[in-house]
């Protein structure tokens, strides 16, 4: 896959992925009861599942940079 091809899907996979995501998490809100019973617990998870997981993405991609200027890389 070349840079064009990942840069268009970065740019127009990731904003339809945060809508697929907004979708199951208000469908899932509106269908549990222990969900609407629970709206601070399950929204809190909710916004952090999205977090957690850039962080992670940004923490991984930062090591492997800083692994690749230790090697003498660019």
């Amino acid at each position: 896959m070349d840079e064009n091809d990942k840069a268009a899907l970065f740019f127009f996979g990731l904003p339809v992925a945060g809508l697929i995501y907004c979708f199951v998490g208000i469908g899932a809100m509106i269908t549990s009861p222990f969900l609407r019973d629970h709206a601070l617990i399950a929204g809190g998870t909710f916004a952090m599942v999205p977090l957690a997981v850039g962080a992670m993405i940004w923490t991984r991609s930062s090591a492997r940079r800083y692994a690749q200027k230790a090697k003498g890389g660019d």
